[in-house]
């Protein structure tokens, strides 16, 4: 290669990697307003997923254990979960708690800023699958089937969360992509980049460790199973296989019996996403995908590589093996969504194909109108983050003055556990120092409303949160108390009720509430 050529292609390489993040911008400047018009950005943590105010309160805890200097790791998780009991144990930490430490520490803690962090994920994954389903069968599908996937409920609904589950769904699609590139090459490089991508899958989450199945699959598919011979291979597999050991032996995850109800209802939310038109489009495109590989490597000419889409069908049957396997049917099918979008772009341009031969500008645009016009009825349905009450309960019950002394404060909250959540991430954006001690009243176990009351000046609680609808014991004896305020939620269902606690005696008060807490955490106190 000579000195120009190489220029030439640095030159390339740059204007394509430039192109792809102007995308990626553009996306995710989309995906920011979908977030804000959908009200997100003023709603409370976990309003529609109770495990949204887990993943966000452990990031923080990864962030100030960091800043603590990682000194007593074990210590310094267990006092976090007394204060915030909906922070995740070490045990169950993984690299996305890292991702979002990292992020909520250059940004601050903030719902704006934590949701920032799946609004960038969302944008890689419609850019990502756009970009590879364009190589495969041209720039119009390819963006239509970015535009198709950006329409759909599972990945607008994922948007507006802070989770694992779009990140996974990115790095799958990455090790797909990158597998596809060392089909094409066979370079080291490639080895590497499909090693790290997959590495980065099985360490974002326990179903990640799915990704073992993409090549051996990708293999069978295209029908050059030769290729489990070379030392590539089988360098990526064993490092995965490694990861995923030790992923497990350290969470305790293990794979469920077959369970192929999980399969129907994937396929049901799949074509309840989709429609039914592109998921039989998707199917075809599977079948499409069966020895283009070998067709390739035989020499046929093709003006686009149908062999990238080998690899996003593996990934598609491994995701399809894991929901067997136990994987909930709510995120399997958020995680097929890329490949069912990109299946879907190479099926109809392979059907429409057969029939327009030749035509490949005109089936280009035939694929692209089909898609487009088959994203619009999900597109059209508006997609609402309300506020539930406890962010407005959080920031009242800071504004006490009882609360507003240098000591701890304790406020415990009847709540479910998105409830419980909600409030437990509000406190940890507003109180950097750990002064507050949120408790779940389900910790505090009575029978009668005296009992109750009891308990909570035993933990010098200092204040009550009751959502809507809570009933039991501590609706009971909430009677007695006297009610701060009223805060309702945005879907008119009810209203979170703040009442202040009276306290005993100061010299009856104990003097750090980890104490009782840790007496209460323990079983059969």
């Amino acid at each position: 290669m000579t000195g120009q050529d190489g220029h030439r292609r640095l030159s390339t390489i740059a204007l394509r990697m430039l192109a792809f993040l102007i995308l990626v911008m553009l996306a995710m400047t989309v995906t920011v307003a979908q977030q804000r018009g959908a009200g997100a950005y003023v709603a409370d943590l976990s309003a529609t997923d109770a495990g949204e105010a887990r993943h966000f309160v452990t990031g923080l805890m990864v962030a100030d254990l960091v800043a603590s200097g990682l000194s007593a790791p074990a210590a310094f998780a267990s006092d976090y979960a007394l204060r915030l009991p909906v922070a995740l144990p070490l045990s169950q930490v993984t690299l996305f708690h890292g991702i979002e430490a990292a992020w909520l520490g250059v940004l601050p803690p903030t719902t704006a800023a934590a949701l920032l962090l799946p609004a960038l994920s969302t944008a890689l994954l419609l850019v990502a699958a756009g970009w590879a389903a364009a190589r495969a069968t041209g720039p119009l599908p390819g963006v239509a089937a970015g535009f198709m996937l950006s329409a759909v409920h599972p990945v607008r609904e994922a948007s507006l969360s802070v989770g694992p589950d779009l990140p996974l769904a990115l790095a799958l699609l990455l090790t797909a992509l990158a597998l596809s590139g060392l089909g094409r090459t066979g370079r080291v490089r490639d080895a590497a980049l499909l090693a790290a991508a997959g590495s980065l899958a099985v360490l974002l989450a326990p179903a990640g460790a799915l990704v073992i199945a993409v090549p051996p699959l990708a293999a069978l598919l295209s029908g050059r199973l030769g290729v489990m011979r070379r030392a590539g291979f089988w360098g990526p597999l064993i490092l995965w296989v490694g990861l995923a050991i030790v992923m497990a032996s350290v969470s305790g995850a293990r794979p469920e019996p077959f369970a192929s109800a999980a399969l129907v209802a994937t396929f049901a939310g799949l074509r309840d996403a989709f429609g039914l038109l592109p998921v039989g489009l998707a199917g075809a495109g599977f079948l499409f995908t069966l020895g283009a590989g070998r067709q390739q490597a035989e020499g046929e000419e093709e003006e686009v590589d149908s062999s990238a889409m080998v690899p996003v069908a593996a990934l598609a049957a491994a995701l399809g093996l894991a929901v067997a396997l136990g994987l909930p049917a709510g995120t399997g099918v958020l995680l097929l969504a890329a490949p069912v979008a990109m299946l879907a772009a190479f099926g109809a341009m392979r059907v429409i194909g057969l029939l327009l031969s030749g035509w490949t500008i005109v089936s280009g645009l035939a694929v692209a109108l089909l898609l487009l016009a088959s994203a619009m009825p999900a597109l059209l349905e508006p997609i609402h983050k309300g506020a539930i009450g406890m962010d407005a309960a959080a920031e009242a019950f800071l504004a006490l003055p009882s609360t507003a002394g240098s000591g701890p404060a304790v406020i415990v909250v009847a709540a479910d556990a998105g409830g419980v959540g909600a409030f437990a991430a509000a406190v940890a954006q507003r109180d950097p120092v750990g002064r507050i001690f949120v408790v779940d009243a389900a910790r505090l176990p009575t029978e009668a409303p005296d009992g109750f009351l009891k308990r909570l000046q035993e933990i010098g609680a200092s204040a009550l949160v009751l959502a809507p609808g809570e009933a039991g014991t501590a609706r009971a004896a909430a009677g007695g108390l006297g009610r701060i305020g009223r805060f309702p939620r945005a879907d008119g269902g009810g209203a979170v009720e703040l009442f202040a606690v009276a306290f005993a005696p100061a010299a009856e008060a104990p003097p750090d509430p980890r104490i009782i807490l840790r007496r209460l955490a323990t079983p059969g106190s």
